[in-house]
C-alpha cells in the first residue's frame, strides 16, 4: 500500500468513537430527508446510485473477524481512483449545497492499519497521530 488516501469528512463527530463522520453519511440523510426547498436532492441520489454501482461496500470495519466487534475503521479513497475523486468532489458540493454545511477534504500517505482494501479505497483503523 502506498500513495495518498483521501477523506471527506464534516466538522460533527461519530460517536462513540470521535471520528468525524464522512459525506455519504450526510449524502444518504440527505435522500432520505431533504430539506424543503432544495433542487439538487436528485442529482445527489443519481451520484449515490453511482457509487452504489462503482464502488464495493467494504466487507470490513474492525481488526477482528467476530461479528460483534466494533466496527471502529474508517474509509478513505486513494487519491489514484481518478474517476471516483472527480465524482466524490461533486458529491461534496452537492450536499455543501443542500445541506448547507462544510466538507473539509483530508489527506494522508498513513490512515492506519488497514482491515480492508480494492482498487478504489482502504478501509483502516487510524493510527493515533492521524487525522480522522
Amino acid at each position: 500500500m502506498s500513495g495518498t488516501f483521501l477523506r471527506f469528512v464534516t466538522h460533527s463527530t461519530h460517536l462513540p468513537f470521535g471520528h468525524r463522520s464522512g459525506v455519504f453519511n450526510v449524502a444518504y440523510a440527505l435522500r432520505r430527508e431533504p430539506p424543503p426547498a432544495v433542487s439538487c436532492v436528485e442529482e445527489l441520489a443519481e451520484h449515490l446510485s453511482w457509487f452504489e454501482a462503482n464502488m464495493a461496500e467494504p466487507t470490513r470495519f474492525s481488526a477482528s473477524r467476530h461479528p460483534r466487534a466494533q466496527e471502529t475503521a474508517i474509509s478513505w479513497v486513494k487519491a489514484s481512483a481518478d474517476e471516483h475523486v472527480r465524482r466524490l468532489r461533486l458529491l461534496v458540493a452537492l450536499v455543501e449545497e443542500a445541506g448547507r454545511i462544510r466538507i473539509d477534504e483530508l489527506r494522508t500517505k498513513r490512515p492506519g492499519y488497514i482491515v480492508f482494501e480494492d482498487d478504489h479505497q482502504v478501509v483502516a483503523l487510524p493510527f493515533a497521530d492521524r487525522p480522522r
